[in-house]
């Protein structure tokens, strides 16, 4: 790993995660930048420093992706907060189960006391999910694999204010498609359980 390698994989998580049509499953992190344009940037050293902190491709990869998935799109990435966001990807995804299930059940917390819609938009207010997510009361892992079993980001992509205010955070939990991994089957009945919790 060298800092040339890191920026190219910085710049097609970053154009992954803020364009629409790029995607860096189908595009195979294939980039345009030059040695010279690196050469050429000020903060190449801080790529440098990476490269030298994460020596396996996977890991720089998954060090960008956390901090993209968590909202950090500068290329600051040397700070405390950046590797902050790296340990907590990480530590999410040992104990994705559980935190979906955590996450489930703060959701039901939540609508019985407020009696919100958990997928829509219902007499003004937002839905159950977005509320808590805007909260930090539930993670953005939870809303991918939500999304992925139970559809809800295209309605809500369709909705106004929510279209001119969160474009870029419905663009990023669409862009998790692919690095938010789960037992597919285990997760499903948890969340089978869930969809009759809420319509009892």
């Amino acid at each position: 790993m060298d800092g040339f390698k890191a920026y190219r994989y910085y710049l097609a998580i970053k154009l992954h995660f803020t364009t629409e049509k790029f995607n860096v499953f189908d595009n195979r992190g294939n980039v345009k930048g030059t040695r010279d344009t690196f050469n050429a940037r000020n903060d190449r050293y801080i790529f440098e420093k990476l490269a030298n902190k994460y020596e396996t491709d996977r890991e720089i990869i998954q060090f960008f992706v956390a901090n993209f998935a968590y909202g950090s799109d500068t290329a600051i990435y040397e700070g405390k907060e950046a590797t902050d966001n790296f340990l907590l990807w990480n530590k999410r995804k040992q104990s994705i189960t559980q935190i979906f299930i955590d996450d489930l059940a703060n959701i039901l917390n939540h609508i019985e006391t407020t009696k919100t819609s958990v997928f829509s938009f219902e007499n003004d207010k937002y839905p159950a999910l977005m509320q808590l997510y805007m909260g930090n009361k539930i993670t953005i892992e939870t809303l991918k694999i939500i999304d992925e079993l139970h559809p809800f980001l295209e309605s809500w992509s369709q909705n106004n204010s929510v279209k001119y205010m969160w474009s870029a955070e419905l663009l990023r939990i669409k862009k998790l498609t692919g690095f938010v991994k789960y037992d597919r089957i285990k997760i499903q009945k948890i969340f089978n359980h869930f969809l009759e919790e809420i319509t009892i």
